[in-house]
């Protein structure tokens, strides 16, 4: 027997196989589908056997060569009860489909030369001739798989289950290759075994569905060891296939120089299929241990996401969106403890009612659990442990509502500041010590930002009490009424709002109308308060609080990008305002809004030196000067609100 490809291709997939069949019939449950799919297997491997069998040219050479007629035969009635059953039909002419297959099986094993013919050549090449009979057993064969094949993509069109669809989608693929490689028997390059080569690839999709789609409901252990069975047989195959062709090559060669030229040859093959093999062991470890894997590029995405995000929802949904993403969980909800009521509001869910408002008490028996307890809480402890007995009926109902099967406790400094709930798998798999491993560490990392917001949300609370009070005290200096600032910052924004500018533009708006006049820190009382028209000298002076205001605030970070609305308050549109004299879009947005509102603010605002004007002589004033003094665009906004605001300016 001489080894080349095509002894070796049937030996890869007799191992494939082999290995796939072994799986089948070991691992639980034993199901009809799966018997059905065990004959399917059996049948692929003893194509396989017997055309190695058949192309290494010793004993039998018809005899074996009917028995790689036959298996085939026995495959395609494998495939279609297989699809019959994983669709639930019942047929009332299957049974004629299994005796005629039954009677061709005979026919072909034992008739002597009615349906085919075999032998090798002394040069070791395969010779065969197929009958006119062939063709009434391989249409049927052929109709059955065509039917099965339409019955696979029938029920990809009707399923909207992820897991089904991808089952049914690599089935169709498989069976396709195997169709169309079965054809080229019938040809001349059927001395080849090009169907075997693509039954490996069918193998291996087969294997690779049983693996991440569940096609066979089989244990971690044994798809470890059916994928690394099938790397090592690949790279052991290829090694020795790399062996054989340097000895063929040097067969001049005897003694110590040959044996020298097959140990340099397998160094070298060694150095080069090393970073091969280590390449694909990482890629099957992805596989096989897909969630911990992406379970921890998860857990470094939202390290790093989260710690620049300090608005709480917003981390939540982040981290949901993740979560169920990551391990393909159905539904998930997190709820967060709020800190006056001491409840815990959910505040994100995913895969749960739009409406959803469901909250735990203070007290609630879940919550004293998981205060108590820095570990997961499961439904099947929450629905059978005596503690939790004293949930009220309508709790009871909530949580079944919710139907969650782990609680994951959010603990920050001792304390619960939150709870993150996980329902069922999308794959209906129970949750690995390695899921509630990553649960946990999401849960610690989760926590930390929330007390982060937290914090930061009390933070910005006390520092936005700051800043008001501190705009109050100015408009105060300049004799304006107490909330001269906050109606300028609210009318801003509104009107912002009808120009419909972004949230960030609003927001601009807002903080720069409340700080407009901030800048005036810096000018004396002796002018702020001056009851009679100032100098120009004075003047001077005043035109000099827009850019003082905007130095102030543009040290401070968070106020950073209002500077330049604070800057360019006192601009107009045609170039004749203050500090630098910027005309028309030269000046940003909300310098142009806050100059319209601000200018309304002054014409009704009764000071030392002037009466104050009706607001709606405010508006006509406002109003004649737009394209002049202010953005026509802003006016026209501005009027639209207007009406909102002047019982509150009318003095």
């Amino acid at each position: 027997m001489h080894w080349n490809i095509t002894t070796i291709i049937p030996l890869v997939a007799s191992v494939v196989y082999g290995v796939l069949l072994l799986i089948a019939l070991f691992s639980k449950p034993h199901t009809r589908l799966k018997q059905i799919f065990s004959v399917y297997l059996l049948a692929m491997l003893v194509w396989s056997i017997s055309a190695f069998m058949t192309v290494k040219g010793s004993g039998d050479v018809l005899f074996w060569f009917r028995i790689m007629t036959a298996a085939p035969i026995t495959m395609m009635l494998a495939i279609f009860y297989f699809v019959q059953d994983l669709f639930a039909h019942k047929l009332d002419w299957s049974p004629l489909v299994f005796f005629y297959g039954i009677l061709v099986i005979v026919v072909v094993l034992s008739a002597d030369g009615i349906i085919s013919t075999a032998f090798m050549t002394p040069e070791g090449e395969l010779v065969y001739a197929f009958s006119n009979w062939i063709f009434a057993i391989a249409i049927p064969g052929y109709s059955l798989m065509i039917y099965s094949l339409i019955q696979l993509i029938r029920g990809v069109q009707l399923t909207d289950n992820e897991i089904q669809l991808n089952r049914l989608r690599y089935l169709i693929i498989g069976l396709s290759i195997t169709m169309g490689a079965s054809v080229v028997n019938f040809t001349p390059l059927g001395k080849y075994p090009i169907d075997i080569a693509a039954n490996v690839v069918t193998a291996l999709l087969i294997a690779y569905t049983i693996l991440r789609y569940q096609l066979l409901d089989i244990r971690l252990v044994l798809k470890i060891g059916l994928f690394y069975s099938i790397l090592t047989t690949f790279f052991g195959v290829f090694y020795y296939l790399v062996i054989y062709l340097t000895i063929n090559i040097f067969y001049q060669y005897t003694g110590q120089n040959i044996f020298l030229i097959s140990m340099t040859i397998a160094i070298l093959t060694s150095i080069v299929l090393t970073p091969l093999r280590n390449y694909f062991q990482g890629w099957l470890d992805r596989i096989f241990y897909r969630e911990r894997y992406h379970g921890g590029l998860m857990l470094q995405r939202l390290s790093q996401t989260t710690a620049s995000l300090l608005d709480i929802k917003e981390i939540s949904k982040i981290i949901l969106w993740e979560v169920t993403d990551t391990l393909h969980i159905e539904r998930a909800a997190i709820f967060v403890k709020h800190t006056s009521s001491g409840d815990f509001h959910l505040i994100a869910q995913s895969g749960l009612n739009a409406t959803s408002t469901f909250d735990l008490r203070e007290g609630h028996p879940i919550i004293n659990w998981l205060s108590h307890r820095k570990q997961i809480l499961t439904k099947h402890e929450w629905k059978n442990q005596p503690q939790f007995k004293s949930l009220w009926t309508k709790e009871r109902e909530e949580l079944e509502i919710l139907d969650m099967l782990l609680y994951i406790p959010l603990h920050a400094k001792g304390n619960l500041v939150g709870i993150l709930a996980a329902g069922n798998k999308r794959s209906g798999q129970a949750y690995s010590q390695d899921d509630r491993l990553i649960l946990t560490t999401l849960g610690n990392q989760m926590a930390v930002a929330i007390e982060n917001a937290r914090l930061y949300e009390e933070l910005e609370s006390t520092f936005v009490e700051t800043v008001v009070a501190l705009a109050n005290a100015i408009d105060l200096r300049d004799t304006y009424t107490s909330n001269h600032s906050q109606q300028i910052a609210d009318m801003a924004a509104e009107t912002a709002r009808a120009m419909q500018c972004s949230p960030q533009e609003i927001d601009t708006v807002y903080w720069g109308g409340l700080l407009h006049d901030i800048g005036k820190i810096g000018i004396p009382d002796s002018i702020l308060q001056k009851p009679g028209p100032l100098d120009e000298e004075e003047w001077d002076i005043i035109r000099q609080h827009p850019q003082i205001g905007a130095d102030l605030v543009a040290k401070i970070n968070k106020l950073t990008h209002i500077a330049p609305a604070i800057a360019y308050s006192h601009e107009r549109f045609d170039g004749s305002g203050y500090p630098q004299g910027k005309q028309g879009y030269e000046i940003p947005l909300e310098a142009r809004i806050i100059a319209v509102v601000d200018s309304y603010s002054a014409m009704v605002d009764e000071r030392s030196y002037k009466p104050p004007m009706s607001p709606y002589a405010a508006i006509e004033e406002i109003y004649q000067n737009a394209g002049i003094l202010f953005d026509p665009a802003v006016v026209e906004a501005f009027i639209q609100i207007a009406p909102n605001y002047l019982e509150a300016t009318t003095r």
